[in-house]
């Protein structure tokens, strides 16, 4: 029996669900699942002519039509249609295939539609991520995000620098603009999960060139830095965390403003691995005589590394990510945010981020794939 005939479903939508699985864009095993997402996403005219697009190669319409021998203008109109639902993406005249996590995923629910197929999508696209299947993509440190803290909680550190700081952020910047809706809030509120702590609109922060093309595919408002400071404030009242990439602040950037019920990268940190996350500059210190097991830090902290246990307060550091949540909220002064020995200062671009946690990537993914295979035969 050959890989398609295992998956109930049109050939067209498995050979796709096959491709979506690949481990050079850190895909999911081939399930019934996955070609249930397939064919959830794509058309099958559509899936036919994915069967010619590439992850990593963009292709023109000529080109396709060309590899695949059937009409430009009917192939055009295809990839325009798959364009216009955000499931391909487009570089000029020329189309790609993009990855369900991170990607497509994220390119999606951005936009905050609330439609029936939008709903199904979010649906079907949590059930996958809460398989788990993650996990084995951080088997190793990645470090590929990092956290940016509470500036209150942190600028009075004489070893704090400008890259742990989001005032540095949006001074190095000067355009800027804000998501339609945070993908992982709007995946969770299409599914009926409402957030403890924000709303779906409350959208990732965009800074620098990548704030252009967010406003001129109608993914978000353009903001001025008065807004965008504003808007850091309001997020840091909400007890929120703010992830972006481990790059320094010049470089063009989003912040995800998360939460522990919702965001799928602190779902990755609190349940599958430590190893997404880069150490922190400054992690939380704890003063047992000072507390009086108030449980505030525990209702701030995104990651668990605060709890009470037997009406007594409990603090797991490698749980921290130093976002500085839970010294706000303690009025007793029991935590304050100390240096953390771990830290390595962010990577000056995103070619010196990539260059760094490439042979890593590549040694899981081969390891996955292996491990894949075996378990097929």
């Amino acid at each position: 029996m050959n890989t398609t005939e295992k998956y109930s479903g049109h050939p067209a939508y498995v050979r796709l669900a096959m491709t979506y699985s690949s481990v050079k864009v850190m895909g999911p095993p081939m399930s019934t699942k996955l070609v249930e997402i397939i064919s959830h996403i794509f058309s099958l005219n559509e899936a036919l002519v994915c069967g010619y697009m590439s992850f990593i190669h963009p292709k023109t319409a000529r080109k396709i039509a060309h590899d695949s021998g059937l009409p430009s203008d009917y192939i055009a109109a295809i990839l325009n249609s798959m364009a216009e639902k955000r499931i391909i993406i487009t570089y000029g005249n020329r189309f790609l295939l993009y990855p369900l996590f991170p990607g497509a995923f994220e390119y999606i629910l951005m936009t905050g539609k609330h439609d029936a197929w939008h709903k199904k999508y979010a649906e079907l696209v949590n059930e996958l991520f809460d398989t788990g299947y993650m996990r084995e993509y951080f088997s190793r440190p990645v470090n590929a995000i990092r956290n940016i803290p509470v500036q209150r909680a942190v600028e009075n550190k004489s070893f704090i620098a400008g890259a742990d700081l989001v005032s540095e952020l949006i001074d190095s910047h000067r355009n800027f603009a804000i998501l339609n809706a945070c993908p992982c809030r709007q995946s969770m509120h299409l599914t009926g999960h409402e957030c403890k702590r924000a709303a779906a609109a409350d959208g990732c922060l965009i800074f620098g060139e990548y704030s252009d093309s967010i406003v001129q595919n109608n993914s978000g408002r353009r903001v001025d830095k008065k807004e965008m400071r504003d808007t850091v404030a309001e997020r840091w009242e909400k007890k929120l965390v703010f992830l972006t990439s481990n790059v320094m602040p010049a470089a063009p950037t989003a912040i995800c403003t998360c939460c522990d019920c919702c965001c799928h990268a602190l779902g990755v940190h609190n349940h599958l691995s430590k190893n997404l996350i880069a150490a922190p500059h400054c992690i939380a210190g704890f003063d047992e005589s000072m507390c009086n097991n108030c449980g505030r830090c525990v209702k701030a902290c995104n990651t668990m590394a605060h709890c009470i246990k037997d009406k007594k307060h409990e603090y797991n550091p490698e749980n921290c990510i130093g976002c500085g949540n839970c010294a706000m909220e303690c009025k007793n002064g029991a935590i304050v945010m100390m240096e953390n020995a771990l830290y390595r200062p962010p990577h000056e671009n995103y070619s010196r981020l990539i260059l760094k946690i490439l042979p890593r990537i590549i040694l899981m993914g081969t390891t996955i794939k292996l491990r894949r295979y075996f378990r097929r035969t």
